[in-house]
């Protein structure tokens, strides 16, 4: 095939967003446009290709078999162009500054308020690096991280931000009916939706609640906690949130915590860099208006620890 053959970029982009995280309205979000822009790039890399990409309903857009095949080699080729286009560019200047955070995090938390860092910093230029299965700080290719670290390198600094716990999360759905969730018991007849990387979570949780006897379901896991999030919206399960980042949705009525219970987690959320990075003034800068948002987070306030080095 000529290169002139080769869909759109804009296309492309759309398309490896939306499959990436699950949801159209996502997929807007990261790429600052409309939904509606979304679906249209994504209409025409289908039109272009001859096969349905996605399966729509009113709600969510799930991936068709084609998609899932077309899918793994887009993500790769746009990861392969991010690697090389980094490798090739000089050592990022004093002014720019790379964060490693979770997408669920970058979208529920910190994106809110990096306006603030923006008014706070303009000569200062943050990229958010979102693409990560693996907990642990990034040094290679990130100045910075907002993680949950699983293993921690003695060549690292970090500093611990606030605690992490858990609490399942569902439609207010599923407390009605004959299948009502009253007691932690109930999740025995609902699915439990996880992150594949994460499945000690519900092990944690349902251990504290001291529950047995729940295995969870080998059909629809996730790579992020926000899909599952989104997932739970939908009524197609229970999903587990790690901290604060279901607030939005629980006010507006579209989640609900079932249960009391929030179990402290094995882990902490963390800032993390290189050791010997750590007094740069543009990572100084970051961790210190970072741990001033947190202290001013009324919603962080169960979760907050006094930030010290770790």
């Amino acid at each position: 095939m000529a290169r002139r053959d080769l869909p759109p970029l804009r296309a492309l982009t759309a398309f490896e967003a939306a499959a990436r995280l699950g949801s159209f309205r996502l997929a807007a979000s990261e790429l600052g446009i409309t939904r509606s822009a979304v679906s249209h790039q994504v209409k025409s890399l289908e039109q272009r290709l001859g096969v349905q990409l996605f399966r729509r309903d009113a709600r969510r857009a799930e991936l068709t078999q084609a998609g899932h095949t077309y899918f793994p080699p887009v993500r790769e080729a746009f990861d392969m162009v991010e690697a090389q286009t980094r490798a090739l560019k000089p050592s990022a200047a004093d002014n720019e500054l790379t964060v490693q955070v979770y997408v669920t995090v970058a979208l529920k938390w910190l994106i809110p308020r990096l306006h603030d860092f923006e008014r706070r910093f303009p000569d200062m230029k943050v990229r958010l690096s979102t693409s990560y299965f693996d907990w642990d700080f990034d040094e290679k290719n990130v100045d910075v991280g907002f993680i949950l670290a699983r293993n921690r390198s003695p060549d690292h600094y970090y500093r611990t931000l606030f605690n992490s716990r858990l609490t399942p999360i569902c439609s207010p759905e599923l407390l009605k009916g004959p299948n009502a969730l009253k007691t932690p018991e109930d999740l025995k007849k609902h699915k439990l939706l996880y992150v594949y990387t994460a499945e000690e979570d519900w092990h944690i949780w349902l251990e504290a609640a001291g529950v047995k006897g729940i295995k969870l379901s080998d059909r629809l896991a996730f790579d992020s906690y926000i899909l599952a999030q989104e997932a739970a919206i939908e009524g197609r399960g229970v999903a587990m949130t790690i901290g604060p980042f279901a607030t939005e949705e629980i006010k507006l009525g579209r989640l609900v915590q079932p249960f009391p219970l929030k179990v402290q987690h094995r882990h902490n959320w963390l800032f993390a860099c290189n050791a010997e990075h750590r007094m740069k003034p543009k990572i100084k800068r970051f961790e210190e208006w970072l741990a001033k948002q947190i202290a001013a987070d009324p919603a962080l306030e169960p979760y907050r620890e006094k930030g010290k080095p770790t």
